[in-house]
C-alpha cells in the first residue's frame, strides 16, 4: 500500500522570540490516522532564537539609551544582554557546542550574564548595595570556577547542569526575596518575584532530574529534559525581558509621583498635595462621623534664623524639623508644607486629648534636641483644632482657625501649644493651652 511522508514545521510568535516546533508524522490513506510523534525542539534553531531575542532587546535598550541620563540599573541589564546573546551566539556555530572549550566559554559568559541581568533587577527594585554587591562578585567567582574545574577533571554532563542550574538559582535568590518580602513591594514587583521563584524552583527540579532521572538526562539528544531545559530557558528571556521594562517603568513613575508631590526640601508633602489627602480624609471620616485634628506649625523666629546664621542653616534646620515631625507621627497621619516655614499635619481619628499630646509630643521633640547634632536650638508654635468633619466644615474652615490659633500662641510667647474650637472661633474667645 502507497504511503506518503510529510514534514510540518509549525512556527509561532510569542513576544519577542519565536517557538520552531518540528513535527513529523506518517499519514496512511488507508485509514486516515494522523500517528503524531513526539515534538522535537531543534537545538540549533533554539540557540538562533535565543541570541535573536537578546539581540534584539540589545537594539531596543540602545535606542532607547541614545540621549537619557545614564542610569545604572539599566547599563547593567545592557551589558547582561550582549553577554548572554554571545552565549547563544557561540553554541549556535555549527559543532562548536560539542567542543569542550567552546561550551564552557560560552557557560562562563552565560553565568556572567545571569549575574548581571539578576544584578539589574535587584537595582531596579532598589536593593542593591555594598552587601549584595560582594554576594554576586563571590557567587559569580565560585560559579565559574566549579564549572571549569568539572570540565577540567571530571567532566560528567550531570555535574555541569547541576552547577549552571544551581548558580541560577542563587543569582535569582536576593531579588526574588526583595521583590517578594520588602515592605515596599507593589503588586507587580510580587507577580515578577513569584514568577521568578517558579523559574528557581525549576532549576532545582532540572538538578534533581539530572541526577535522579531514570531516562536520558543530556542537552545533545533529543529527549524531554532537553525540551524542558529550552522551555525554561524562554521563559527566563522573556521573563527577564518583560519583567525589567515593566519594573523599570513603575520605578520611574514613582518617582515622577514623589517629585510632583512631596517638597524637595523637607521631604513633606507639598501643598496642592496635602490639600487633596487631606479633603480625601475628611470625606471618609465624615461618613464614620468620628474627629479629625488639624495642626497648624511654625517656627519661632525663622527669618531672625535666616538672617544671623545664613539660609544654608536655615534649610538645614527646616529639614532637622522635618524629621523630627514624622519621627512622631503614626501611619495615616498627613504632614506637609504649606510655604515658607509654615508646616501643617492631619490626624485622621484623633480627639481633642490624643490631638493636644500629639502636639505636646512636636514641640518636645524640637525642645529636646539640637538642630544636627550642632548646638543650635529653635522651638515652634503649634495651633490645633479638632472638628467631626461636615459639609459646614470644609478644609480652609480648618486651616483659618487653625491658625488663628496658632497667631495666638505666638502673641503668648511662642513656643506654646494653642487650641481654638469652630464655635469660640467664630466668637472669638480662643485660648492657648500648654502643657
Amino acid at each position: 500500500m502507497e504511503k506518503k511522508d510529510f514534514s510540518i514545521t509549525l512556527a509561532k510568535g510569542l513576544g519577542n522570540i519565536s517557538d520552531f516546533i518540528v513535527i513529523n508524522f506518517r499519514l496512511g490513506q488507508e485509514t486516515d490516522d494522523l500517528n503524531i510523534m513526539p515534538f522535537i525542539l531543534d537545538m540549533k534553531t533554539v540557540f538562533v532564537l535565543l541570541a535573536l531575542g537578546h539581540l534584539f532587546t540589545v537594539l531596543l535598550i540602545t535606542a532607547y539609551r541614545y540621549r537619557q541620563a545614564k542610569d545604572t540599573a539599566v547599563n547593567t541589564f545592557y551589558v547582561s544582554k550582549w553577554f548572554q546573546s554571545a552565549t547563544w551566539g557561540i553554541l549556535a556555530i555549527p559543532g562548536l557546542a560539542f567542543q569542550m572549550a567552546f561550551l564552557s566559554l560560552a557557560n562562563s559568559i552565560f553565568l556572567c550574564g545571569v549575574a548581571l541581568e539578576t544584578m539589574a533587577l535587584l537595582k531596579v527594585t532598589g536593593g542593591y548595595g555594598g552587601r549584595s554587591r560582594r554576594y554576586y562578585y563571590l557567587l559569580m567567582l565560585l560559579s565559574i570556577g566549579a564549572y571549569n574545574l568539572v570540565v577540567l577533571f571530571h567532566n560528567a554532563e550531570v555535574l555541569r547542569i547541576s552547577i549552571v542550574s544551581l548558580s541560577i538559582a542563587a543569582f535569582l535568590f536576593p531579588p526574588v526575596l526583595r521583590m517578594t518580602g520588602s515592605k515596599e513591594r507593589s503588586t507587580l514587583s510580587m507577580l515578577v518575584g513569584y514568577m521568578y521563584f517558579i523559574v528557581a524552583v525549576a532549576l532545582l527540579v532540572r538538578t534533581g532530574m539530572s541526577w535522579f532521572s531514570t531516562g536520558v538526562v543530556t542537552m545533545f539528544e533529543p529527549n524531554l529534559y532537553r525540551n524542558l531545559s529550552f522551555l525554561c530557558l524562554y521563559l527566563i528571556m522573556t521573563l527577564g525581558n518583560t519583567g525589567f521594562v515593566l519594573l523599570s517603568k513603575e520605578r520611574a513613575d514613582t518617582e515622577l509621583l514623589k517629585l510632583a508631590s512631596y517638597d524637595d526640601l523637607t521631604g513633606a508633602l507639598n501643598r496642592r498635595t496635602f490639600i487633596l489627602e487631606a479633603k480625601r480624609n475628611l470625606a471618609i471620616y465624615e461618613k464614620k462621623q468620628m474627629p479629625v485634628s488639624f495642626i497648624l506649625l511654625d517656627l519661632d523666629e525663622f527669618k531672625t534664623i535666616n538672617d544671623t546664621y545664613g539660609h544654608d542653616i536655615g534649610d538645614e534646620v527646616l529639614r532637622d524639623f522635618s524629621d523630627k515631625m514624622r519621627g512622631q507621627l503614626k501611619e495615616g497621619d498627613l504632614f506637609g508644607r504649606y510655604g515658607g516655614d509654615e508646616f501643617a499635619i492631619l490626624l485622621p481619628g484623633a480627639d481633642e486629648l490624643k490631638s493636644d499630646e500629639a502636639a505636646e509630643s512636636l514641640k518636645l521633640s524640637v525642645e529636646q534636641a539640637p538642630c544636627g547634632g550642632r548646638l543650635f536650638e529653635y522651638s515652634i508654635s503649634v495651633g490645633v483644632i479638632t472638628v467631626v468633619p461636615g459639609p459646614e466644615v470644609p478644609l480652609e474652615r480648618l486651616y483659618q482657625s487653625s491658625d488663628k490659633a496658632l497667631y495666638l500662641a505666638k502673641q503668648a510667647g511662642r513656643n506654646r501649644v494653642a487650641r481654638t474650637r469652630l464655635e469660640e472661633h467664630e466668637k472669638g474667645t480662643d485660648e492657648w493651652t500648654s502643657q
